[in-house]
Formats: C-alpha cells, sequence, structure tokens
C-alpha cells in the first residue's frame, strides 16, 4: 500500500511535542499515567489502523501501523507496546470474537476507554505453550469454569477484559484447546502486583488468577485456542521487529545529534572514522532488518498467520540487530549513554526485554533451523 506520510507527520509531530517531554516519567513511574497519552494516540486513529468499530479487518492497515509503531517506539518503547497490544487484541476480537462480545469491547478498545491482555503465559509455561494447565470445564448449561494462573501479562493492571487460552476438561499436554474473552470484573478474577522489569517499565506485566470463574458459552473464541492465540503470537512478534525497528532508528536520530555537537581533541566526534563507521553498521542494521519486517508483515496481510519462517526471521533479526545496536549507542555516548536523561539506555533496556518476549531468539533459532532442514535448496 502506499503509506500515508501526512499521517507519518502528525505521528512524528505527536511524539515530539506529548511524548518526548513524558519519556522520564514513562520510564520511572506506573503506565496508569499513560492513557492520556493513549487517548490522544487514539485521536489520532492509531488503533484503528487495521479495522474498524465494525470490525472489519483492513489488511492494508498493517503495513501503516508498523510505520506508525516505528516511529513511536523511536521514543518510547513503552507507548509503542501499549499501542501494539490495542491492536493485536482488536486483530483477536474482529477476527474471531462472537458479534456480541466484540462489539462490547471493541469500541472502547479503539478509543483507549479502556485496555486489554492476552492471556497465554504460565508460572510453568512459557514458550512451552502445550504445558498450561488453566482449565476450562464445561457445564451442563454449556457455559465453562475457568481455573489456573497465567504469568508476565501484559497490561493486565489496567486490563477490562483478558483473551484467555485454556485446555477443555483435561489438563492432559495433548488436551483440547479453547480461547476466551473473560471479563475482567468476574467473579474470581484476581490480579497480582505490577511486575518491575528491565525494560518497557511503563507497561509492567502481572499474573492473572481465575478461581471458578464462570465464563457465558459466547465468550469462547470461534477458533481452536493453540491455533487462533499463535496467530496472535505472530502478529505481536511483527510488533517485536516493529519497536527493534524504532529502536535503532532512535538510536541512530539521538546518535547523530550527540555525536555532531559534542566536540573532543578540536573537532565533532562525528568526524572520527571509528564512529562513521559505527553509524555506517547501525544504519545497514536497519535498512536489512525493515526489509525483512515489511516482507513478513505484507505475509500477515495476506491471510493465514502470516510466513511463519518469515515471521521469526524478522522477529529474531530485528531484536538481534537492536540489541547489538542499542549497546553500540550507549557506548558511542560514552557516559552520557548511561544517564536516564539520555533515551539510548531505554532503547538499551527495551531491547533486551524484546529478545525475550514472543518467543525468545533461541526458541526462533531452533524454529528456522527446524524449516531450513524441510527445504529443497
Amino acid at each position: 500500500m502506499t503509506v500515508d506520510n501526512d499521517l507519518l507527520e502528525v505521528i512524528t509531530a505527536f511524539c515530539e511535542k506529548d511524548v518526548a517531554p513524558q519519556v522520564r516519567k514513562i520510564e520511572e513511574e506506573d503506565a496508569a499515567y499513560t492513557t492520556g497519552l493513549l487517548r490522544l494516540a487514539a485521536g489520532i486513529g492509531l488503533q484503528g489502523l487495521i479495522c474498524d468499530e465494525q470490525g472489519n479487518l483492513e489488511p492494508e492497515g498493517f503495513v501503516l501501523a508498523h510505520e506508525t509503531t516505528e516511529i513511536i517506539a523511536s521514543y518510547s518503547g513503552s507507548l509503542a507496546l501499549s499501542l501494539g497490544a490495542a491492536r493485536l487484541h482488536a486483530y483477536m476480537l474482529c477476527q474471531y470474537a462472537r458479534p456480541e462480545v466484540r462489539d462490547r469491547w471493541l469500541p472502547g478498545l479503539l478509543s483507549a476507554e479502556h485496555f486489554g491482555c492476552f492471556a497465554i503465559s504460565e508460572p510453568h509455561a512459557g514458550t512451552d505453550v502445550r504445558a498450561i494447565t488453566t482449565l476450562a470445564t464445561r457445564t451442563p448449561k454449556g457455559d465453562y469454569i475457568l481455573n489456573g494462573e497465567k504469568a508476565w501479562i501484559t497490561q493486565a493492571p489496567h486490563a477490562a477484559f483478558a483473551i484467555v487460552l485454556a485446555k477443555l476438561d483435561s489438563r492432559d499436554r495433548d488436551a483440547e484447546t479453547a480461547a476466551f474473552v473473560v471479563d475482567m470484573t468476574s467473579p474470581g478474577v484476581s490480579v497480582g502486583q505490577p511486575e518491575s522489569l528491565i525494560g518497557f517499565r511503563g507497561c509492567p506485566p502481572a499474573g492473572l488468577s481465575f478461581q471458578d470463574v464462570h465464563v457465558p458459552a459466547v465468550a469462547r473464541m470461534t477458533v481452536d485456542g493453540f491455533n487462533g492465540m499463535l496467530e496472535g503470537v505472530n502478529l505481536a512478534r511483527l510488533d517485536c521487529a516493529s519497536y527493534a525497528l524504532g529502536f535503532i532508528r532512535g538510536s541512530l536520530r539521538e546518535c547523530t545529534r550527540y555525536l555532531s555537537e559534542r566536540v573532543a581533541f578540536g573537532a565533532p566526534l562525528s568526524q572520527t572514522q571509528l564512529v562513521r563507521a559505527d553509524l555506517g553498521d547501525m544504519h545497514a542494521d536497519y535498512l536489512s532488518a525493515r526489509h525483512l519486517t515489511m516482507a513478513a508483515l505484507d505475509s500477515f496481510a495476506a491471510g493465514g498467520g502470516g510466513d511463519l519462517a518469515l515471521v521469526s526471521a524478522a522477529k529474531l533479526s530485528a531484536t538481534t540487530a537492536a540489541m547489538r545496536q542499542t549497546t553500540s549507542a550507549v557506548q558511542l555516548l560514552g557516559g552520557a549513554g548511561l544517564h536516564h536523561d539520555h533515551l539510548v539506555q531505554s532503547f538499551f533496556r527495551d531491547a533486551k526485554t524484546i529478545e525475550i518476549i514472543d518467543g525468545t531468539s533461541q526458541i526462533h533459532r531452533l524454529m528456522l533451523g527446524k524449516i531450513a532442514l524441510r527445504a529443497t535448496w
């Protein structure tokens, strides 16, 4: 699709005027205050780039959504993560929620009046999704009783609803699975304390507990739970790649500004060959990761959850590049790079986080290795 450059200019102005002055606050305090920024973003239309309030998906919006996410992540990873989460939840509601459930939650999600969360991981089941033990037991009336624990759930402290993966009637490893849209005010739902992580400090995760929670039949999503949630995970992995590009982009912006102004030995540091070579590596990593991410986004927009190899490769390559280049950015700024007043230290911490969430780098290497062994070269 043709990227809306006018919108991208609006996003950049929003970041400079509204986001940049709050970045340090975002890093140091609880995420509740970001509601204001999220509603400003909703006013621009960022939550609705891939769907409308009627629940119609707009595949061409995926590329534009990536562009906006990248720009925002180059200022605040936490805000970009919150927007990416809203897009993931909107996608799942539009794609698989029953109309009455979709219509209940989607409009408020797109306007940032309320938020959701996406609950797969458990205390003893992260990457090994088949090991989850959260159980939905069918009742004689066709409803469900939900019991279990979820861990590390982004936005859980502020969520009005949760999209929850559970096994049906049995905790056997290969038991049938289902996904449910659970009202967080339901009796038996409780949320743990926000977790303090090194990255995305303005969007902390928390654990969820479900104790004999009644879930109406209509809240079950119209897809095999495991496959549907993994489709959502693929979208989250593409968002991780977009955050990564934003961190490299932000590092390039911060480094070129600082190194052009910082004088040492009688000349700006940007004039030294070693510095220019490091910036060249950063630029090359950005360009290569961006092209791979765009190809993976196109495959996802085409339907079917995207090309698994492209999605994994984009997530792995972009996040690895982000870790490498944000480390370089901190080094290039020297002592200034360690200070909270400079964004590069935030990019560095967030970059490490995205090497772990939504499938660790190791698991993506293994997945790509399996695909390589099956391929004809």
